[in-house]
This record gives C-alpha cells, structure tokens and sequence, in this order.
C-alpha cells in the first residue's frame, strides 16, 4: 500500500485524470500485475502478438497511436518503434515508470487525453448537479493522414468503468442508465475505430467468467453490454483475478478478441482528411 500511495503523491498526472479516478485505476492495475504476474503473462504475450499481426499488414508505416498504452504491459514497443517512424502512447496518465521505459526510444511520444470524452462533463456537469450526462466524444488527433496503424489495446470495456464509479459515487442513477452510458461509450470509440483510415487493432474482453476451484463456471457476464465487435483474427482467456483476488470462492477468467480491420479508404475519408488542420 506504500508503494501504491507514493506512486499516487508523486505522479504527474491532469487534475481531471486524478479526480475522476484515472490515476487510482492505473496504479491498482500495477499493484495486480504485481501479484499475478505468471497468470497475466499468456495474456500479455498474445496481445503483443495481435499488435504485431497488425503490424505486418500495414503497407506503410509512418506512424502508430495506441490507446490505452497504459503500463505498456501488452504493447511490444521496441518492435513498433523499428517499424514505425513515430509512435503515440495515449492514455489518460503515464506513471514514471512508463516514461522511463520508453525514453530509449526517440521516435516515441506521448498524449494524456480522456479518450472516452467524458471526464470533463462528469467532473464539471454531473458532480455538481447537472442533469445530463455527457456525450461522448473521442479524441481527433488521430485523423491524420500519416496515421497508419491504431491499437486499442484491452481498453473498450475498461473505458466506462472509471466514468460509470464516478456516477455512482455522485448520483443515484438507476443500473439501467449506468448501462446505457457504458454502451453508448464504447459504442463511440467502436465508431471512431471504423471512421479511421489506417489497420486498427481491437484487442477487448468479450466476456467475464466466475470460474469455482473445480473448473464449473458460476456465472457471467457481458461486458459489451450486447455490442457486437469486428470478427476476430484469434481469441484467448485470461486469468485476470487468480482464486483469493477478489473471492475466495472463484476465479475472474475473461475471454479476450483481437479484431484486425484494414482500412476502409473512400472519397468520403480523403475529403475529411484533406480538411483537417
């Protein structure tokens, strides 16, 4: 907990990215891979490995964003900054630790941005009483024409969580509406994804078991709220809450996707990107 609360004191982080949660989660997900980290490394290992797939089918190369680089646990970064002559890490905090990593890599930089686009509604709107929930808006820097491969890399059915436990610390809102929003939150980052002229790489949890100690499933749950993703180039389970993380009585296990999408060039996509600044 030391650890943990040093990192929280000491991190450069936007005010809304501490306020709305952001940074908490970010450090909480260092301290579990802390703990399992022989039970997150298959995960990891094939999450680099879609990256890299995707990769391989970019015809050029100039520049690759990742959303959600995180702790840049499941991002093969040496092998993207060979490849690409930049490369953008975006998330809505990098702890020090991440930035060291990366600082061998000139061609490597880094962007803290709400990449759901609710943060600063929920904070300036519904904190203080406003009864509309914020629309989501993902970010616009990606619609680029140099941009050639973007990857969100496990980060759909995360984007929600934060806004969602903010909501539910602020307002009373029925389960039913906090789902909504969760949908209509990735559902926009689904579109911006298909909006993009460049290989994508979706790399999402698709659904979460409760497995007991004799391997029966218990329950679960769909934490796409019913949305439905790109068809996936190769899928795996996850060990993500080992017996004793978060239950005595059963194991968190997450079937993962990687969707690859080429890029959908048309008249319509070169006029956009032809406008913008």
């Amino acid at each position: 907990m030391l650890i943990e609360a040093l990192t929280w004191l000491t991190t450069p982080s936007p005010d809304w990215a501490r306020q709305a949660g952001y940074l908490r989660e970010l450090i909480a997900i260092q301290a579990r891979h802390r703990r399992w980290r022989d039970q997150w490394a298959p995960h990891l290992e094939a999450s680099r490995k879609a990256i890299e797939q995707a990769a391989m089918r970019c015809t050029k190369r100039r520049h690759a964003v990742v959303y959600g680089s995180g702790l840049l646990l499941d991002i093969p970064l040496e092998g993207l900054t060979r490849g690409f002559g930049e490369v953008t890490l975006v998330d809505a905090v990098h702890l020090r630790s991440t930035r060291r990593k990366a600082r061998q890599y000139a061609n490597v930089n880094f962007i803290e941005a709400d990449i759901s686009g609710v943060a600063a509604g929920l904070l300036l709107g519904a904190a203080k009483g406003a009864d509309r929930l914020p629309r989501p808006t993902p970010p616009t820097f990606t619609e680029q024409e140099d941009v050639d491969l973007i990857i969100s890399a496990n980060l759909l059915t995360q984007l929600p969580l934060t806004p969602c436990r903010f909501l539910s610390r602020h307002l009373n809102l029925p389960m039913a509406e906090l789902d909504l929003f969760a949908r209509r939150i990735m559902q926009a980052h689904l579109d911006h994804l298909a909006r993009m002229n460049a290989v994508c790489c979706l790399i999402a949890e698709t659904r979460i078991q409760h497995v007991l100690p004799d391997g029966q499933i218990q329950g679960s749950t769909d934490p796409l709220h019913g949305l439905a993703l790109p068809p996936a180039s190769n899928s795996w389970q996850w060990t993500v809450a080992p017996l004793g993380e978060v239950s005595h009585a059963y194991t968190v296990r997450n079937n993962v996707a990687a969707a690859i999408t080429m890029p959908q060039c048309s008249d319509s996509a070169a006029n956009r990107r032809g406008a913008s600044p």
